[in-house]
């Protein structure tokens, strides 16, 4: 197993909640082993995920 760390861009849905963010990543087929907002705008979420690859 690997990790590799990556930056994604999530549409920001003004309700940012755990669960959006995690089911967002799954949608992008990440399966994060922990990941953080780093940046927020009017329309994106910045966030960076560290992504357990197989």
């Amino acid at each position: 197993m690997q990790v590799e760390s990556i930056l994604v861009e999530i549409p920001n849905n003004e309700n940012p909640t755990t669960e959006y963010f995690e089911e967002e990543l799954t949608k992008l087929n990440i399966n994060p082993l922990r990941w953080a907002v780093v940046h927020v705008s009017d329309k994106i979420y910045t966030v960076s995920v560290a992504n357990l690859k197989e």
